[in-house]
């Protein structure tokens, strides 16, 4: 009876956070550039558990036919949710989507053998899941197996979208702390663990090396449910998104040509001046590219090949500069200062400022020194 409450708690609790999930898409939908895709993942959670759904209720014995039938929909969600997370990191990608639902076919097409058999064998796995018995019980696990190995390499998947995607993050935006998904990433560190524990308690059901779990099909509904779950309601969140709008393979080589980029830099350093986009928290690049009427990938080469810096760095100069003259020439505090320009503390915005300040010193020395040496008789002779 206490196995039976925690589980139904367990239930419970899923159920509860899948509600203020579906809430918080209906609020917002409009805001998210994947609204689609994660309300087809969110409708179809709750089929995730369709077997557990079937045990409480009471009704396995007339609805029969609907047992062991929900593998199938752990793919389209799994795929929505990294469909998901590729539109927002990625502003161009391949228009492939389709491709991410074929395991979804092959699941359906893998669960026919279980479909075939009697009403009263898949009543009895429902309750008495089998272990062992592999040349006999194959179509059993072969389901379960191929659902937490789809849902495995898509999980990698994301974290790896969702690497690159922080890894160029300052060579498009200036603001990192507003648009970075480090909780997103974690989620699907956790869609990963849960997917790959749940491959190991099937193997070892496969090989009946787990007595002491009976429901072992149950396990890993759940933990599938769990992890699914949590991905899904990290993505509705309330947040800002910046998609990047340059192929992350540009940045590993100059695609355009030294005058392009320099004729780029100069457009773009117009634009922020002119607009005093330096002032804008939560700038892009794009924002700065559209601006002055260039490419965000040639800006973004720009600065890292002709100013050997990212695009945040580029920025920071003029926010730095703009610091220095407030504080100079008025009396506002350093907090204020700082605030205003997104800096995250006044003591961030300090040690900030003592670099560069230090940076621009050894700059000026170094310009000085080689002007005197212009103008030594030595380099006139």
């Amino acid at each position: 009876m206490g196995e039976m409450s925690l589980y139904q708690i367990a239930i419970s609790s899923m159920l509860i956070g899948w509600f203020i999930g579906l809430i918080l898409i209906w609020v917002r939908y409009g805001q998210f550039p994947h609204a689609k895709l994660i309300l087809v993942a969110i409708l179809l959670w709750p089929l995730l558990l369709l077997d557990e759904w079937l045990k409480l209720s009471g009704y396995e014995s007339q609805l029969s036919f609907l047992v062991g039938t929900s593998q199938f929909f752990s793919a389209i969600i799994i795929a929505c949710v990294v469909l998901s997370i590729r539109q927002l990191t990625i502003a161009k990608f391949a228009n492939n989507n389709i491709l991410f639902f074929i395991p979804c076919l092959l699941l359906i097409a893998g669960q026919l053998p279980l479909w075939l058999e009697s009403n009263e064998v898949r009543v009895g796995m429902l309750f008495s899941p089998p272990v062992g018995d592999l040349l006999v019980n194959w179509p059993f696990y072969a389901t379960y197996l191929f659902t937490a190995i789809i849902t495995l390499s898509f999980a990698v998947h994301a974290a790896e979208y969702l690497a690159s995607y922080h890894y160029y993050l300052s060579d498009q935006v200036v603001d990192i702390d507003i648009f970075e998904m480090r909780f997103t990433a974690n989620g699907c560190y956790i869609l990963m663990f849960t997917s790959f524990l749940s491959i190991c308690i099937i193997g070892l059901a496969m090989f009946d090396w787990l007595p002491a779990i009976v429901h072992w099909q149950t396990l890993v509904n759940m933990l599938n449910a769990i992890g699914c779950l949590y991905i899904i309601l990290l993505l509705v969140q309330n947040r800002k998104y910046s998609p990047t709008p340059f192929v992350y393979s540009q940045m590993d080589k100059k695609t355009y040509s030294e005058d392009h980029l320099r004729f780029t830099l100069k457009q773009a350093e117009k634009a922020i001046i002119q607009h005093k986009a330096y002032k804008r928290k939560g700038l892009r690049i794009k924002q700065v590219a559209d601006a002055a009427h260039v490419e965000p990938a040639a800006l973004a080469l720009a600065t890292r090949f002709v100013l050997n810096r990212n695009f945040r760095a580029f920025v920071y100069h003029y926010r730095l500069e703009y610091a220095k003259k407030v504080l100079m020439r008025t009396d506002q505090k350093v907090t204020s200062v700082a605030r205003r320009l997104g800096f995250n503390s006044e003591k961030y915005l300090s040690n900030v400022f003592v670099k560069y300040i230090g940076l621009m010193s050894k700059r000026d020395k170094k310009k000085n020194a080689k002007a005197v040496k212009m103008n030594s008789p030595k380099t006139a002779k």
